[in-house]
Parts: structure tokens; C-alpha cells; sequence
């Protein structure tokens, strides 16, 4: 715990450090019952004042903690050849919009460890996102050769075949991934949304139900949920699905968009243009 043997990918563990603070603090008051009285309270300024120090340093340590970024950052800065690290500072680019920096984060990460499967997945991720979709397919290929039961790089790889319009090799992808690990929403509510690109919005549906089944608070499951049950013409539960997504996150725009459409639909009124 106090790693002095490495068990695991870090270089230091913080998490683990409250295992062995016990045992040197007993330790530690062991030796101050021992000391005569004087020294003892000699000893009580020079304790208060290494409590002192040691609360700064670690009121410093939890800014590090603050978020993805403070704490992938401070790890780049201790060792810039981890791996994990630049895949994980990648996905925070990712997550910024800031996706030609995760690329590159992504693609040092694979320098890093040609055979680190999620840095392949990351740099799919990457490359779908500014629209090099062969370059994608070919990452997620990769981190599937590497680690075969990978069921989010096998969710992703439908992702970059949809968007390629290959909708029947995508749902073959789904399947995979929730063969893999059922309990995967995201490939729930992807598959949902072939079949609903193939003009077969009834069969989408049980897909959103069991994505909602497995992530209640998925606005996305409601959304498309919802775009579904309007290709069916069924304006008045599209509507309730659009209002449970935008109860679920009410800035959602698209959400907006749709609810207004159904809602005008639902009314006979035409919908804005």
C-alpha cells in the first residue's frame, strides 16, 4: 500500500494512502508515550507543526483531484510516456469538443502501446468525430484483434458502420456488443436507431426500453424513443417521450426541436419550417 511494491499501472496510488496512515500513526504515538514529559511537550509544537504541513500538502494533492483534467494533466506532468494517460486526456478533449487535440493524444497513446486496445478505441472515436470514418473502422478493428470481448469498441464499430451506411454490418455490431455485456445501453439505443434508419421504427422500440431499463436517466433512449413513435404517427406518446428527455435534460435542443413538431403534428397544425 505504501507502494513500495508496484500493483498496478500508476506510479503512486492516493487512494490507497489512508491503509497505511494508521499504522504510522500508532507508531508515531507509540514513540511520543515513550519521550519524557519535556520533550513531550517539546515534541507537541514540532507535531502540530508537521500537522500543519502535511494539511497543505494535501489541501494541494485534492486540486489535482478537482476533475478529468486537473488529474490526467498533473500524470502527463509526472511521466508523459503513460499510455493510459494520454488515452485518458484524449477522451477529456473528446468530451471539450476539442477533437483534432484528442486525435493527437490518441495517437501518442498508440505510439506509447501499440497493443493498448482502448487507445485504438479512442482513436476511432477521434476519427468518427471529424469524419475520417475508414481510418475509424480500422482503429476499432484493431482494439477488437487486441482484446476481443471488448463490447464498447464493438458498439463503436457499428457507430463508424452506420455512419457509413452500412446499417446491416452495424446492427451485427450491436448484437456483438450486448452478446458481450447486456448491460450496454448505448448499444441498446444504437440499434434502435438503424432500425429506425431502415424505415422499421416498431422493432427500434424494445431496444429503448430495455436502454431505459438499464439507464432510467438516459435522455437519449427517450429521445429516439420518441423520434420513432412519430415515424409511426404516434404524435401524442412521441410527445411524452420528448418531455421525459428534456425532464431528464432540459437543455437538450433537439428534444426541443422534436417536441414542438410532435406537438403541431399532434394539433393538425403544420410544423415550423
Amino acid at each position: 500500500m505504501l507502494g513500495v511494491v508496484q500493483n498496478g499501472p500508476q506510479i503512486a496510488a492516493d487512494r490507497y494512502t489512508y491503509h497505511a496512515a494508521p499504522a504510522l500513526a500508532i507508531l508515531v504515538a507509540a514513540g511520543f508515550l515513550l519521550l519524557p514529559r519535556p520533550r513531550a511537550l517539546i515534541s507537541i509544537a514540532g507535531l502540530a507543526l508537521v500537522l500543519v504541513l502535511l494539511g497543505v500538502l494535501c489541501w494541494r494533492q485534492t486540486d489535482y483531484w478537482h476533475g478529468p483534467e486537473s488529474l490526467w494533466s498533473r500524470v502527463l506532468q509526472e511521466d508523459n510516456t503513460s499510455a493510459m494517460a494520454q488515452s485518458a486526456m484524449a477522451n477529456v478533449r473528446y468530451q471539450q469538443d476539442r477533437v483534432a487535440e484528442g486525435i493527437a493524444f490518441s495517437q501518442q497513446a498508440v505510439a506509447l502501446a501499440p497493443d493498448y486496445a482502448e487507445a485504438h478505441n479512442g482513436l476511432g472515436v477521434g476519427y468518427v468525430r471529424a469524419g475520417r470514418v475508414p481510418q475509424a473502422i480500422d482503429e476499432y478493428r484493431r482494439a477488437l484483434e487486441l482484446k476481443p470481448n471488448y463490447d464498447e469498441a464493438e458498439n463503436n464499430l457499428g457507430i463508424a458502420m452506420a455512419a457509413a451506411g452500412a446499417l446491416d454490418s452495424a446492427i451485427v455490431h450491436y448484437r456483438r456488443a450486448l452478446d458481450e455485456n447486456p448491460d450496454n445501453a448505448s448499444a441498446e439505443i444504437n440499434w434502435g436507431n438503424a432500425l429506425v434508419r431502415q424505415d422499421r421504427p416498431g422493432e427500434s422500440i424494445p431496444h429503448y426500453e430495455r436502454a431505459l431499463a438499464l439507464q432510467p436517466n438516459s435522455a437519449d433512449a427517450c429521445l429516439n424513443w420518441g423520434v420513432a413513435l412519430a415515424r409511426e404517427g404516434k404524435y401524442a406518446d412521441a410527445v411524452k417521450q420528448f418531455e421525459a428527455a428534456l425532464s431528464i435534460d432540459p437543455g437538450n435542443a433537439e428534444a426541443r426541436t422534436y417536441l414542438d413538431r410532435a406537438t403541431r403534428l399532434m394539433q393538425g397544425t403544420p410544423p415550423r419550417t
